[in-house]
């Protein structure tokens, strides 16, 4: 959006996320936490949410390999996991967390193999979408940074 500055770029950048259905509620609910006295806060969720989320991903993915699958084990990853990206706001990759457990379920392989490719591909939106609004705010506590020092001296 030319001619839109960097602040207005984000909430309408955020907008469209909720829109396509990447965030929700709880993503709101996780920023309005933010607090001056813990200025990391938001990001360290987020960073431990990248940290482990591929950790799950992978050991479903060792699992699924095998010949006789571990359902119940299965499904419990596929919850811790489904916790972890709702609380961070994911809905569309809450939501396949939720399909893959029903797949579970059904002790369906096939369709377990392929909700945990939807899985992954949520988790990369999930990922891009939220580097972008960190890249955003990044620029946007630059600019401010900038803006406070250049009118101190000019004081």
């Amino acid at each position: 959006m030319p001619g839109i500055n960097l602040p207005q770029r984000l909430k309408h950048y955020v907008i469209d996320m909720h829109d396509q259905g990447i965030l929700d509620h709880n993503y709101d609910r996780l920023r309005s936490m933010q607090h001056p006295d813990n200025p990391l806060f938001v990001n360290e969720v987020f960073a431990m949410f990248f940290n482990d989320a591929p950790e799950y991903i992978g050991r479903l993915t060792g699992l699924l390999s095998t010949d006789d699958v571990d359902y119940v084990n299965v499904k419990n990853i596929a919850h811790h996991l489904k916790a972890c990206a709702s609380s961070v706001g994911g809905q569309r990759m809450t939501l396949a967390c939720y399909q893959f457990r029903s797949a579970c379920d059904q002790r369906d392989k096939e369709r377990c193999l392929e909700m945990l490719e939807r899985v992954k591909r949520e988790f990369n939106t999930l990922e891009e979408c939220i580097n972008n609004i960190t890249q955003m705010e990044n620029e946007i506590d630059q600019i401010e940074t900038r803006r406070r020092r250049s009118a101190r001296r000019h004081t």
